[in-house]
Formats: C-alpha cells, sequence, structure tokens
C-alpha cells in the first residue's frame, strides 16, 4: 500500500494541521463532508483551534467546525453532568465504577477526547455487582427500554452488559457492562483481571482502564465489532498510542496484557493498519513482536484488503462495489466471532422471524379519498 498516495486531505489535515492552508474550496467541500460523515470534523476543528488556525481557512469552512465543534462540546457537558448524576445515585453501593471509550477520553482528559461527539455513557462494573447497581439507579429514574423474554435474555445471559438504561429528562444512553466483550464471543478477557489493574481518576471512586487494557478494549471494538464510525474510532486508537506511548515500558506491557486477554491477533490488526492509515509509529520490534498474532498469509492478504475497505477515508455513498461488499463482511464477521455458530443461526432466525412478522403486522396507512 502506498500509505502516502492514499492519504485522503482529512487524514493528511489531522495528521498536519498547516495543510489546510493550502486547501482549495474544492478541497474543502470534500474535507467538510467526509469529516462530517466520519466523525472527525469536531476533532479538526480542535486541532485547529490549538494552533490558531481557524481563522486562517474560508470563512464558511470555519462555521461548519465551529457548528460541529459546538455540538461536540455540547455531548462532553452532557456526559459529564450524566456521570456526576450516576455516581450520586451509586453512592451506597460499595463497587468500583470504571468508564469505558469516549466517556473515559472524556473524564480522564485524554488527547481523544478533544473534538469528539460523545453520545452514551458506558461503564463496567463487576458482574456480582451489576443487579444491585441496576436497582440503585432504577430507583433513581433511569429505566430500560421495553424488551421481550428474548432480548432480556440476549443480554442477561449472552452479552456483556445490561439492557441499555436512559434518564426520562436528559436522555443520555446508559450501557453497564461486567466484561469489554460477550460471554459468547471467541474472545475472553479476564474481567478481574481489568479492574485490578483500572486507575482512578482524581483519586476518586471512578476509574478508568489501564493505558494497555484501554487501548486493547477499543482494538476489539474497532477490529471484531460492526461499528459506526471505524475511521473516528481508528483516529481515537491513534491518540491513545501516541500519548500513553511517552510512558516508559508501555509498548511491552501493551504485548503483555494483549497475550494475557487473548487479543494477540486483534492488537496484530491495530497496529498494522493504525500505521498504514495514520502513520503512527510503532517501534519496529513492537510490531515485529506483535506479528506473533498474525493470520496465514493468504487470510493476511484478504484481511488488509477488507480494511483497507473499511479505514476508507472517503464518502459512504461513493464506496463503489468493493467497499460495500467488505461492509457486508465485517457485519457477518462481527455475528460470526460474538456467538458460536448453532446460537449465531438461532439468533439470526429469530430476528430474521421477527422482522417478517413486524413486516405483516404494520398496518397499511389509510389514504383519504
Amino acid at each position: 500500500m502506498n500509505e502516502g498516495r492514499r492519504r485522503s486531505p482529512l487524514v493528511a489535515a489531522l495528521l498536519d494541521p498547516e495543510r489546510v492552508l493550502s486547501f482549495g474550496l474544492r478541497t474543502w467541500n470534500d474535507v467538510l463532508a467526509i469529516g462530517r460523515e466520519h466523525g472527525l470534523l469536531g476533532r479538526l476543528g480542535a486541532q485547529l483551534g490549538e494552533r490558531g488556525l481557524l481563522e486562517r481557512i474560508p470563512y464558511k469552512a470555519r462555521a461548519h467546525i465551529r457548528a460541529v465543534t459546538i455540538a461536540a462540546e455540547s455531548s462532553q457537558t452532557s456526559v459529564r453532568w450524566e456521570v456526576n448524576r450516576v455516581m450520586r445515585a451509586l453512592g451506597e453501593v460499595d463497587t468500583p465504577v470504571v468508564l469505558l471509550k469516549g466517556s473515559a477520553y472524556v473524564m480522564a482528559g485524554l488527547p481523544a477526547a478533544k473534538g469528539r461527539f460523545v453520545g452514551d455513557v458506558d461503564l463496567m462494573v463487576p458482574r456480582d455487582k451489576i443487579e444491585e447497581v441496576e436497582r440503585a439507579l432504577t430507583e433513581k429514574g433511569w429505566a430500560a427500554a421495553k424488551m421481550n423474554e428474548y432480548d432480556q435474555r440476549y443480554y442477561r445471559e449472552w452479552m456483556h452488559e445490561i439492557p441499555p438504561l436512559q434518564h426520562p429528562e436528559r436522555e443520555t444512553v446508559l450501557d453497564i457492562h461486567h466484561t469489554i466483550l460477550p460471554l459468547t464471543s471467541r474472545f475472553h478477557p479476564i474481567a478481574p483481571a481489568l479492574f485490578a489493574a483500572a486507575q482512578p481518576i482524581d483519586n476518586s471512586r471512578l476509574r478508568v482502564l489501564g493505558p494497555p487494557d484501554m487501548v486493547l478494549h477499543s482494538t476489539v471494538h474497532v477490529f471484531n465489532d460492526e461499528v459506526t464510525n471505524p475511521l473516528r474510532d481508528l483516529s481515537d486508537l491513534h491518540l491513545l498510542l501516541c500519548h500513553f506511548a511517552q510512558r516508559p515500558g508501555f509498548w511491552e506491557d501493551l504485548l503483555a496484557r494483549a497475550e494475557l486477554h487473548g487479543l494477540r491477533r486483534p492488537l496484530y490488526y491495530l497496529l498494522r493498519h493504525v500505521r498504514r492509515v495514520f502513520a503512527t509509529p510503532v517501534p519496529a520490534a513492537i510490531e515485529e513482536a506483535a506479528a506473533g498474532g498474525a493470520p496465514g498469509p493468504l487470510t493476511r492478504t484478504v484481511m488488509d484488503w477488507l480494511f483497507e475497505h473499511r479505514f476508507a477515508s472517503g464518502s459512504a455513498g461513493n464506496r463503489g462495489p468493493g467497499g460495500r461488499f467488505a461492509h457486508r463482511v465485517f457485519y457477518l464477521r462481527a455475528h460470526w466471532l460474538r456467538m458460536p455458530l448453532p446460537m449465531l443461526v438461532q439468533h439470526l432466525s429469530v430476528k430474521a422471524a421477527r422482522r417478517t412478522r413486524e413486516r405483516f403486522e404494520r398496518k397499511p396507512e389509510v389514504v383519504d379519498a
């Protein structure tokens, strides 16, 4: 892959914000459209603002970027308030509370939070505390969406989280996990080890995953799941790696934790593709060691092609037959990794039957004569 030739103006601007000063109006149109679609326009705005470049770009581009940046800041304010309310509601519950993903980036003040829109609050508590946590939150007003018996079983017996909760006034979604991957997954991270290595935020009850575990959690989310903004999430990981790499021993710890949690294959994919897309400075010795988790040559070639399409920084509407095929493959692969084949067949059959039933039960619209 010729990395420089394939790098889009959006990614180039994220890596070197000064480049925007040479962009023409046509390039700006592409950057704005693609940045908004991939959830990266706020991040670009934050970087331009830090370098005093916002006032030097075209007015219309500046207006679009500022609007997105304000929306991202507003979402983070909502997250901070929701976390405050959650911790208040859990005041009598003796449990560690570990924030995950975007809410962790925000509350820990990490570079990956800058300009990032955060929609949900993701947190993790020990599995033996999850019923007590759920009860405490529902007593304070949070409520789960109505679900049938099958969906309740799907969440509570098979998944790594309970059904999402939402407060009727603030409407922020609260996802409560007890580990980072479904219990039925082909990968089985060690939940007690995640809690043991979690780090407090400002000496409070709130914690975030230790740096290697935080990277690995985001890695399995991006490389195993069907995600809405894979390029944005890969950008998160680029920023996390650059930030944590300043800590002595981080890279060696990352390899060790991937071995502990059985996540060598996802780590291999991360280091290979974050370097390809964002030129992340991964030490050669670390990349070589991570290659021990690589698949065989044929699978590696196929996955390189698929991930190239997954992280393509173009418009989804113009992804072409190859991009649409890759999107479909990742959807199927995410389910394949999530549960064993017999369970997967059962689950997809139930979902298909439900969609068919709902389609036939839907009442036709009445058109007045």
